[in-house]
């Protein structure tokens, strides 16, 4: 589940910009402290990267589904037949 997000992003340009949080301003605050080290200090030239920045998810605990406007895309990557050995079983077969 911890790459849902990754999985539906998008490429965008390596620079300050491709942080869109809207109003979480922790995320933003923490976005931009990563692209200052990764620019900085470890050398990331600005004009020939890319970042993959994924939508804002939702997720119901008591349903165990995402909600929101990315609900289809990033539900049906809950169960993905690409990954053989790590099946969710059913709810009733648990």
């Amino acid at each position: 589940m911890s790459l849902i997000t990754y999985r539906l992003g998008k490429k965008v340009p390596f620079n300050a910009k491709a942080g869109r949080f809207g109003d979480n301003a922790d995320a933003h605050e923490h976005f931009m402290k990563l692209h200052a080290i990764m620019r900085d200090g470890v050398g990331v030239p600005e004009e020939k990267a890319e970042y993959v920045v994924g939508p804002w998810l939702t997720f119901d605990p008591v349903t165990e589904l995402h909600t929101g406007e990315f609900k289809d895309e990033a539900n049906a990557l809950l169960k993905d037949g690409n990954n053989p050995g790590f099946e969710i079983p059913a709810r009733g077969k648990v």
